[in-house]
């Protein structure tokens, strides 16, 4: 458990740390240097194909879908385990929510000019569907790996699906143009910052249990 603890604990500095350097390497007005190349990237590589598909994917960083999948998981999970702990995954959706709109309304930023292909309002910083994605796919997949009584191979299915979900939804935000790297980059840092205390309140939840 205190190895877990001081990962975790690392882990957090080190999200913390690339959040914090994020926000104060925006500019006062557009994209950073990276954004740019960023942009450019993926427009030359994928250009408008598949169109469909990312449409698909964008989608399952919606607030519609994590809460599905956050209240069908956490389910699953307190019946799996007989704890409330289960809790706290649905959670951390709702903390990630809450936090996203905040920073979006402080830190009030305009979304790239060359948006397409889905609508979108409110600002840009940081993606929200990054966020959501991190904080809920990622609490249930770590949660899944390390503390489902399952099999290695399906955990090592669910590590990667999830880890290949989570980057899929971000790359989704940046072919249709709606974020900048920077945005998602935020997003999964904020994101993870709610997972990684969503994961801790789980384990603390589950040992505390046992040691009663």
């Amino acid at each position: 458990m205190e190895r877990r603890v001081w990962i975790g604990g690392g882990a957090f500095a080190i999200c913390a740390l690339l959040f914090g350097g994020i926000v104060l390497a925006l500019p006062d007005a557009g994209p950073l240097t990276i954004d740019r190349e960023a942009a450019e990237a993926v427009q030359s590589l994928a250009g408008q194909q598949g169109e469909k598909l990312w449409k698909a994917v964008t989608n399952l960083g919606s607030s519609v879908v994590i809460v599905a999948a956050a209240l069908l998981y956490g389910i699953w999970f307190g019946i799996h385990r007989r704890t409330w702990a289960a809790l706290y995954i649905p959670a951390a959706g709702v903390v990630a929510y809450v936090c996203n709109q905040l920073l979006k309304s402080w830190v009030d930023r305009p979304r790239p000019a060359g948006a397409w292909g889905i609508e979108v309002d409110g600002s840009s910083f940081p993606s929200g569907n990054a966020m959501l994605a991190m904080a809920v796919y990622g609490t249930i997949t770590a949660s899944f790996v390390l503390y489902a009584l399952a099999g290695r191979t399906a955990k090592w299915i669910a590590s990667t699906i999830g880890i290949i979900g989570i980057a899929c939804v971000g790359f989704s935000r940046l072919f249709f143009g709606v974020h900048y790297l920077s945005d998602i980059a935020a997003g999964y840092a904020a994101g993870a910052l709610v997972m990684l205390i969503a994961l801790h309140m789980v384990n603390y939840t589950l040992n505390r249990k046992h040691s009663v």
